[in-house]
C-alpha cells in the first residue's frame, strides 16, 4: 500500500524543490490536470514516487500550462487575500486571520471539557449533560470572537482544524452564514489549538501543498 505524506512548500522555493525530488527520484512524467474542482499539477517518477502540487484551496488553484506552472502556482499563491483560519477542540480554540502567512488578528483560550465516564444511570447522563453544555460553551465562545471580526475582515478562503462537529456548530451560527461559500480546507489537528499552532497553519497555508506519495517496501520500480 501506497503511503503519503504532506508539506507545504514556500512559493519561492517552489522550483528548486522540485528540481530537487526530480534529482532524487528520476525524471519526472508531468501531468497537469485543470478542473472546475481544482487544477493542480502530478510528477510520477519512475521509482514509484509521485507528488501532487496545488494550492491549499484548490477552488483558488488556476488554470495551469505544462511550460510554466511553477511560476504560474507560486503567482497564484502571492494572490491570495485574507484567510479565516478557525482551529477548535474540546481542550480549546484559536481563530484568527491571515494574509501571506502572517496574522492579522488572532484570539486564542482554553477550556474544560469534561471527557467521558465509564458511569451508568444518572449518573452517566449527569455527566454527559455536563460535558454537553462544556462543549456548547467552548463553541460560543470561539464563535463570538469569529463572528465579531471575520464579517468586516471579509476572508476570501477559509481553513478549519479540529472537531468537526464542534466547526459545525460554530458555523450554524447566522451571522457567519457567508464563510459556507468560501473556497475551504480542513486540517486535522493532533494537539488541541494553541496561539503557536495558528500561527504556523498561517505560514503553511500561504504556501504550496505538495501531497506526496511511495510505495511500501517490495516494490519494484521500472527498468
Amino acid at each position: 500500500m501506497a503511503r503519503t505524506k504532506t508539506i507545504y512548500l514556500p512559493p519561492g522555493r517552489l522550483r528548486a524543490w522540485v528540481d530537487k525530488f526530480a534529482a532524487d527520484h528520476g525524471n519526472p512524467l508531468c501531468e497537469v490536470n485543470n478542473s472546475k474542482v481544482g487544477s493542480g499539477v502530478v510528477l510520477s517518477c519512475p521509482d514509484g514516487f509521485a507528488v501532487r502540487l496545488g494550492l491549499p484551496w484548490e477552488r483558488l488553484t488556476p488554470d495551469l500550462s505544462a511550460e510554466a506552472w511553477p511560476e504560474q502556482l507560486a503567482a497564484a499563491a502571492a494572490d491570495i487575500g485574507t484567510c479565516g483560519l478557525i482551529l477548535l477542540r474540546r481542550g480549546g480554540y484559536s481563530v484568527g486571520t491571515s494574509v501571506q502567512g502572517q496574522l492579522t488578528w488572532s484570539k486564542s483560550g482554553t477550556r474544560y471539557v469534561q471527557s467521558r465516564t465509564a458511569a451508568g444511570g444518572w449518573s452517566q447522563q449527569r455527566y454527559a449533560r455536563r460535558r454537553s453544555n462544556q462543549a456548547d460553551a467552548l463553541v460560543l465562545t470561539a464563535t463570538e470572537y469569529v463572528a465579531g471580526h471575520f464579517p468586516a475582515a471579509k476572508p476570501s478562503c477559509l481553513a478549519t482544524g479540529g472537531d468537526r462537529d464542534m466547526l459545525r456548530q460554530l458555523l450554524t451560527d447566522a451571522r457567519l452564514a457567508g464563510l459556507a461559500a468560501l473556497p475551504a480546507t480542513h486540517l486535522e489537528l493532533n494537539a488541541d489549538p494553541r496561539q503557536r499552532q495558528l500561527a504556523e497553519v498561517a505560514q503553511e497555508l500561504a504556501g504550496i501543498r505538495a501531497v506526496i506519495t511511495w510505495p511500501a517496501p517490495g516494490f519494484n520500480s521500472p527498468s
